[in-house]
């Protein structure tokens, strides 16, 4: 049911635009390049409109319900990941169309996997122990991205 809430995929494409272009704008600082700043600011612009939606959400949203008991923990659980599984898919196939098998992989086995680890596998886990997980993925995410830059 909480899939075919507006506001759940409103929430988790504006924290994955957050995420992707404070990939672009780190990518393009680390290359001398002053458009970086445009992209972080698009990022920060992003991050806080998310923000504001979420702290402006319904009470009769099922996600309000979700994220009442473990402010953190359950927002990284169930808006954080979402938004990197999006991410590692989304540039996985991406890299599969561009030609680049090898990081194409790498990307879709880490998207998959976290999509396992979070909402299949441990799905009766602790908010916190998939929340570290998650945190873990993301560094992952970063790590990927700037190693594998084309």
């Amino acid at each position: 049911m909480i899939l075919f809430d507006f506001n759940f995929i409103t929430l988790v494409l504006m924290l994955s635009a957050s995420l992707f272009f404070l990939m672009v704008g780190s990518r393009s600082l680390k290359k001398e390049s002053m458009e970086g700043l445009l992209f972080l600011t698009l990022s920060l612009f992003f991050a806080v409109t998310h923000f504001f939606y979420l702290y402006n959400l319904p009470i009769s949203s099922p996600l309000s319900f979700i994220l009442s008991t473990y402010i953190f923990w359950s927002w990284l659980t169930n808006l954080f990941a979402p938004a990197l599984i999006v991410l590692f898919i989304t540039f996985g196939l991406s890299n599969f169309v561009l030609d680049y098998i090898k990081v194409g992989l790498i990307k879709l086995f880490f998207g998959l996997t976290l999509l396992c680890f979070i909402f299949m596998i441990g799905n009766s886990w602790a908010f916190d122990i998939r929340g570290f997980i998650t945190l873990f993925f993301c560094i992952a995410w970063f790590e990927v991205e700037f190693r594998t830059a084309t």
